[in-house]
């Protein structure tokens, strides 16, 4: 078996979108996700992970890993939550590749206060856990650059087919044309809120969706918090500079705090019933086979 590919971003950057598309792909097999503190349970050897990852798609799929493989020799985990796991990562270098995406901060900062995950329930917030994010991939990536894809979302939206060239490039496969209508390919796991666009066409529109939703006050403090590194991706400053007042540092601080964890717990209970409800369903196909 290959060494696998791991596809990486912060949350809500398109590596959904990226992952629907390259499983359409007939070689390719990217598994969306998996519980990835059982998954590196056992971190001491990339080995261990591999068992780890083999045995989470099993309870996922209903199928060994092997033979999803042998089906699509090109295989790979994406997970938003891979940076987190970095250090361990960073032994499967140089066997595997890795691609990282990623979406203008702005746009970020407005998914996650739009989705209500906790994750940053306030444009400072969010803004500084994308620009942690971001830098921690970017170190990740200049340790072995020839092992790594940087892409952003918004050229996947704007230049769909070159961008898709440059991808198929770095993996050494084909451009097939089932990735061109990925929206008309089936997928392995279901439609819900959070991923419903990665079952249309790219759109242009959602991309700078952020202009429209976060107010003027709201884009001047992310570009405030990571301005110079929305620069060094490519992305132009369209606020104002702003200094932040103690009160204001205060009430963002707060408001992370009490709203997130609100957020987080609420996130959590309906994690717990899909959770729940899959395990039902996997049962009754176990039986009815």
């Amino acid at each position: 078996m290959l060494s696998p590919l791991f596809i990486m971003g912060t949350q809500r950057s398109g590596t959904t979108l990226l992952t629907r598309i390259l499983s359409a792909h007939p070689e390719v097999f990217i598994q969306n996700e998996l519980d990835l503190p059982k998954v590196f349970e056992d971190s001491s050897s990339t080995e261990a992970v591999i068992k780890g990852i083999e045995k989470q798609v099993y309870i996922e799929n209903g199928s060994e890993l092997a033979n999803l493989v042998k089906a699509a020799p090109i295989w790979g985990l994406k997970d938003p939550q891979l940076t987190e796991y970095i250090d361990v990562l960073r032994n499967f270098l140089p066997a595997s590749k890795f691609i990282i995406i990623v979406r203008d901060g702005r746009g970020v900062t407005n998914s996650y206060m739009e989705n209500k995950w906790g994750l940053g329930t306030n444009a400072y917030y969010g803004a500084q856990r994308w620009k942690r994010e971001v830098e921690q991939q970017l170190e990740f990536m200049s340790e072995m650059p020839e092992n790594f894809l940087f892409i952003r979302y918004e050229d996947i939206v704007t230049n769909f087919k070159p961008t898709l060239e440059q991808v198929c490039q770095f993996l050494e496969c084909s451009l097939a044309p089932e990735m061109l209508e990925y929206d008309k390919q089936a997928s392995y796991y279901n439609v819900q809120r959070e991923n419903v666009h990665t079952f249309k066409k790219p759109d242009k529109t959602l991309s700078e969706k952020w202009k429209f939703k976060l107010s003027q006050f709201e884009i001047d403090v992310v570009e405030n918090v990571a301005g110079d590194l929305l620069e060094k991706l490519g992305y132009k400053r369209i606020g104002q500079p702003v200094k932040l007042s103690k009160l204001q540092l205060f009430y963002f601080k707060w408001h992370q705090k009490i709203i997130g964890e609100i957020q987080i717990q609420y996130r959590w209970r309906q994690a717990m019933w899909r959770a729940r409800k899959q395990q039902k369903e996997r049962k009754e196909r176990w039986y009815r086979q």
